[in-house]
């Protein structure tokens, strides 16, 4: 019952989101899709191959990919319809398959992706969910497949950490309040930032899935994730 009312709960704040969430592309001050593009240059994409991006949003993800390997197969999956909605609108439909579905249970193929990117997701999801993610995503993934998470994290000390707690807890939910946006303005982000910390915390449970791992720590803590092979 729980779970059911967390995905009802996810559904109806992103399709509410929808509409104002290419605004944390320029909040983010470029930092957003920095991590985007460094993050996707690790999957190590040929030509040609089958790229699936799970929680894909408003399709930022989609559009890199698209403009770096045009002509490369997209799976979009989002639990949002509205946000399906914004990326079709934004990228098109020229080799790009959208589902408005969740990422915990796709209807995608077992076997069927040369790489899987998530980006900003893991977040959103609890400790239990990120599990079956991470087995969902080694489901869809072909035997020598690649994937990549990147998660904003939480620094643990110093001078990113002062700007951390600055930018989260003062900066963004003031904008938010002023400029109604809900995300922001009701400090559903840093708190799930806060709660989330880093991709650390699961390290156990992506190792005992992939066989291939590793672990990176961008901009002082601020992004946090890994990458590896199934």
């Amino acid at each position: 019952m729980r779970f059911c009312n967390r995905l009802r709960f996810q559904k109806r704040f992103f399709d509410r989101f929808s509409s104002s969430y290419y605004f944390l592309n320029f909040l983010s001050f470029g930092l957003a899709n920095l991590t985007r593009k460094r993050s996707l240059k690790t999957l190590k994409i040929a030509e040609g191959e089958t790229v699936c991006d799970l929680m894909c949003g408003d399709g930022s993800n989609i559009g890199i990919i698209k403009k770096t390997f045009g002509k490369n197969p997209i799976l979009g999956v989002d639990i949002s319809k509205r946000m399906i909605q914004r990326a079709r609108k934004r990228f098109g439909e020229n080799n790009v398959t959208y589902f408005a579905e969740n990422a915990l249970s796709s209807s995608i193929s077992t076997g069927s992706c040369d790489a899987v990117s998530c980006t900003f997701g893991l977040k959103t999801l609890s400790a239990e969910e990120r599990r079956i993610l991470f087995s969902e995503v080694y489901r869809i993934l072909k035997p020598s497949g690649t994937f990549v998470f990147a998660e904003l994290s939480r620094p643990k000390y110093g001078f990113f950490f002062l700007l951390w707690n600055f930018y989260f807890r003062q900066f963004l939910p003031l904008f938010g309040r002023i400029f109604y946006l809900p995300f922001v303005g009701k400090k559903y982000l840093s708190d799930s930032i806060d709660s989330f910390e880093s991709v650390v915390k699961d390290e156990k449970n992506f190792r005992s899935v992939f066989s291939q791992v590793d672990l990176f720590s961008w901009y002082g803590g601020i992004v946090t994730g890994f990458y590896g092979r199934k």
